[in-house]
């Protein structure tokens, strides 16, 4: 894979999920990187990860994803786009207020997770 292709970091605690989404992110030419929960999403951050996308669980444990948003758009990672995923009805809702990209509603259908990537990240390609 070429150096400039987008990134994109999973932010997801079922390890399964994290590894379907990789899977299918990396078939599509992404690179990936993946994190269990909020905490070592921004750790990955501040070691230099740099995605052009977030695919953001809110329910994460030990930094869970509304927190993860607060602290990273109070650095320098806040321009980084952020879809969430969530199999809670109220997602959408919640998506809304954080003034996130986007919601996916779990169970991801996997044409509407790569359609809304592609999306995401050819808009701050051009940027």
């Amino acid at each position: 894979m070429k150096n400039n292709t987008p990134s994109v970091l999973i932010v997801e605690d079922d390890a399964d999920i994290r590894e379907l989404l990789r899977i299918c992110l990396e078939a599509d030419g992404y690179r990936v990187n993946s994190a269990a929960d909020g905490l070592d999403a921004l750790q990955q951050l501040q070691a230099g990860t740099r995605p052009a996308l977030i695919l953001l669980d809110l329910m994460t444990p030990r930094m869970d994803g509304e927190e993860f948003l607060q602290q990273m758009r109070a650095s320098p990672f806040a321009s980084i786009p952020v879809v969430i995923m969530s199999g809670h009805n109220a997602s959408a809702k919640k998506a809304q207020e954080l003034k996130v990209a986007c919601c996916l509603m779990k169970p991801v259908e996997f044409e509407d997770l790569l359609r809304t990537v592609r999306r995401l990240t050819a808009a701050r390609a051009r940027k």
